[in-house]
């Protein structure tokens, strides 16, 4: 018995657009169908009617955040595009630390965070230099709306695969080996970065996290269409300080989306600037 047919799954895929801001393909049918179902038998939904009216006018938060939790894609690692890394720690830190009043903290936003690598990355990056974070106070959060990656990002528990390009050295001050395919960062570390479960697409949360002087929003904008990302980058803009920046990964295009900031080119690096 087929518990979500064709139709039914593109309905949800507009719920999930208005909701989030994602674009899920129809065409994706045959790669989501399933999982869907199979969270229906786990929550006693006996049909899509169901299931949909619970997600809609139901208690059906967690359902919706299960539901979220299964769509999205976490796929990263440490120091993915280091060079942007650099261009924040040595570049844009210090202009910024110039600029903001003495006993000011600098703010770091990564939304989305995915599992925690490039939070931890950023945090790394400030220790290998050594230097900045003896001046000024760095605050690092990171957001996502996966509750599961939060708690893996939380917990500070990574993979063979995704400690690969961490310069040996640091790994072997900021992890510790639990076994063969798994390394733990240092707790520390986990203390200092702060994960919550956040929607970009949601304003009121997104504004109640306060400002920032830096925003990461890497690999995400590439699942939205040009109305969802004019809206991301119009929250972006009104939660970074005034000569904030916003770094994006190299996929990512806003040139169509908004003309709120300035780019910046820094080496390889495009960042853009806040006024």
């Amino acid at each position: 018995m087929t518990l979500i047919n064709q139709p039914d799954f593109e309905k949800l895929c507009q719920f999930i657009y208005r909701k989030t801001g994602i674009q899920i393909a129809s065409s994706k049918y045959s790669t989501f169908g399933n999982k869907i179902e199979k969270m229906m038998i786990k929550n006693n939904l006996e049909s899509f009617r169901e299931f949909f009216h619970l997600l809609r006018f139901g208690d059906g938060t967690q359902l919706l955040q299960e539901l979220i939790n299964s769509i999205t894609i976490n796929e990263t690692y440490f120091y993915r595009e280091k060079y942007q890394f650099d261009v924040l720690v040595n570049k844009v830190f210090y202009e910024l630390h110039n600029l903001k009043p003495a006993g000011e903290p600098l703010r770091v936003l990564c939304a989305p965070s995915s599992t925690g690598e490039e939070p931890y990355s950023i945090a790394l990056q400030l220790l290998s230099e050594n230097n900045i974070v003896h001046k000024r106070d760095i605050e690092i959060v990171g957001i996502d709306i996966d509750s599961d990656v939060i708690r893996r990002a939380q917990n500070g528990l990574f993979s063979k695969r995704s400690i690969q390009m961490i310069p040996p050295k640091i790994l072997n001050d900021y992890f510790e080996k639990k076994s063969e395919d798994v390394y733990k960062i240092t707790p520390f570390l986990t203390e200092a970065v702060e994960f919550k479960v956040a929607n970009v697409m949601d304003k009121t949360s997104m504004k109640s996290l306060g400002k920032f002087d830096a925003i990461f929003s890497r690999n995400m904008l590439i699942y939205f269409d040009d109305a969802s990302k004019r809206e991301v980058c119009v929250t972006f803009y009104e939660m970074l300080n005034q000569k904030g920046w916003l770094f994006l990964g190299h996929a990512d295009n806003i040139n169509r989306a908004t003309s709120l900031f300035t780019t910046v080119k820094y080496g390889d690096a495009l960042v853009y600037k806040r006024g």
